[in-house]
């Protein structure tokens, strides 16, 4: 609880509209995907904040930061709160930073290509605005949460999504940025032009930071020209082996945007989506789907498409091959990206009143043992007894399995606790690595040293040290020090 003398210093310093310690809005700001099977790992703590502020520049940061110093405050940096890790959640108590004020697109660029924003534009927002200057521009890391997400929670998070295989992640558009270190002092990493080699990469130590380093008060992202078109391909296929084999073969010809594979049960769960919103559609309910999009001018795309057409229907494996058309693609990815919560009402308990919610696990394993986690996964999963559906984006590894967990269930938390820790292992005994997206908040933090290593942890404390000696920033979150431990696991 946030002594009274105190909260008059922020507000002196924010104003009183831009401060709220409702209880409403603290258990809205202190909830994320992840916070109902968090509260029952974690059940010592309580994820509620003491206090919502919404700085409107980076002065008042610095100010709150040194008052955090001086009476430790824990501080908790906030985008969109569209994570999957328990990346925002504060830990008995603390102050939420909003930067919904924070929202102003600073200037664009269209000569050097580059935009500055504060951390709370939203990405849509941006992409929007980008999108009118001469032919069209655009960033295209494209994370799934891409129609809410904001600039500074992409950055700390590091957020990519399904277009990875080809345009990367978040850190690979950003040239420069401001913030305000634990320690209170106001920085400035990277520079204006494509590439430098001056010194230590600074910038990078905060892009996936998480709020643990510094808090973002401004961004210089560059940005591409937007290709002329898209065209998606797609396949069915009667084995999980012949699609990843496929997959391979088209990597071999080309880098398409985006390649992903969905299980028969996203494919049903797709279905059920597409069914609502675009009955001319309907997808073929068949072990495994290939969506392959392609982009680039209308002539050279269309060649690529029909050369992945080919390889399809040279395939044994594949039926259901089929070029899309401009409306097909855009309600293809629709269905993609909310295949999740269509998954949720095909798997949970036939007539079952308790609340359930979707539990998603986000992995990465190296192409060539993509089948391997697929057999060991389907092992898994049935000695355990629970229905799932795979997603992902086969091209760079990264799978993320869905399952369901009642809301209810002490048990059905403990179950996905332990199914996450089998699946932890399986991943690293074949070369993988515990997140590939989703972050590691309060999620995954207690399994890097499984893949770092505890030197590697140790080293990593030092400097979350060197930049937060209080440890006030976004504290018990990936490396912090914390009185939070580490699960046990069979690795250990």
């Amino acid at each position: 609880m946030i002594e009274t003398s105190i909260i008059n210093k922020i507000k002196n310093i924010i104003g009183n509209r831009y401060i709220s310690n409702d209880p409403v809005e603290l258990y809205c700001y202190s909830h994320d995907y992840t916070s109902r099977a968090l509260s029952w790992i974690y059940d010592e703590y309580q994820f509620m904040a003491d206090l919502i502020i919404k700085p409107r520049n980076e002065i008042q940061i610095k100010e709150i930061v040194d008052l955090a110093n001086e009476e430790y405050i824990k501080l908790i940096p906030r985008g969109a709160g569209t994570s999957f890790g328990g990346q925002f959640l504060p830990i008995d108590g603390g102050v939420v930073i909003d930067f919904s004020v924070m929202n102003a697109i600073l200037e664009i660029n269209p000569e050097e290509h580059y935009a500055v924003v504060e951390p709370g534009v939203l990405y849509k927002d941006l992409g929007h605005e980008l999108k009118k200057i001469g032919r069209g521009y655009w960033i295209p890391c494209n994370p799934g949460s891409a129609e809410v997400c904001t600039i500074g929670g992409m950055i700390a998070n590091n957020a990519s999504g399904e277009s990875a295989i080809k345009y990367g992640t978040t850190r690979d558009y950003l040239l420069n940025l401001k913030a305000v270190l634990g320690t209170g002092q106001k920085v400035q990493f990277g520079s204006l032009v494509k590439k430098s080699v001056s010194g230590l990469d600074l910038l990078s130590l905060l892009v996936g930071s998480e709020g643990t380093l510094g808090i973002i008060t401004e961004a210089t992202l560059k940005f591409k020209a937007l290709p002329e078109t898209f065209i998606t391909v797609i396949a069915s296929f009667d084995s999980k082996k012949a699609a990843i084999e496929m997959a391979g073969k088209i990597q071999e010809y080309i880098t398409p945007m985006s390649l992903e594979i969905a299980d028969q049960a996203v494919l049903s769960g797709m279905n059920l989506y597409l069914s609502r919103i675009y009955p001319k559609l309907s997808l073929k309910v068949s072990t495994v789907a290939l969506f392959v999009r392609l982009d680039g001018d209308r002539e050279t795309t269309g060649i690529h498409a029909q050369k992945i057409k080919e390889l399809f229907m040279n395939d044994k494996n594949a039926s259901d091959v089929k070029i899309l058309t401009e409306e097909e693609h855009e309600y293809l990815w629709k269905s993609r990206d909310c295949s999740g919560p269509s998954l949720l009402r095909l798997l949970r308990p036939f007539r079952n009143a308790a609340p359930y919610a979707p539990a998603i696990l986000d992995f990465a394993v190296p192409f060539s043992k993509i089948f391997s986690f697929f057999e060991a996964l389907s092992q898994i999963m049935k000695e355990n007894n629970l229905g799932y559906g795979i997603v992902g984006h086969l091209g760079d590894g990264n799978l993320h399995i869905n399952t369901t967990i009642s809301l209810k269930s002490e048990a059905d938390f403990k179950k996905i606790g332990d199914l996450q820790k089998t699946l932890i292992d399986q991943t690293m005994s074949l070369g993988g690595t515990i997140t590939a997206e989703h972050g590691c908040g309060l999620w995954k933090a207690p399994y890097l040293p499984l893949e770092h290593g505890k030197e590697g942890v140790e080293l990593m404390k030092k400097i979350k040290q060197v930049f937060d000696p209080n440890n006030i920033l976004n504290p018990g979150k990936m490396i912090s020090p914390s009185k939070l431990g580490y699960f046990p696991t069979s690795s250990n």
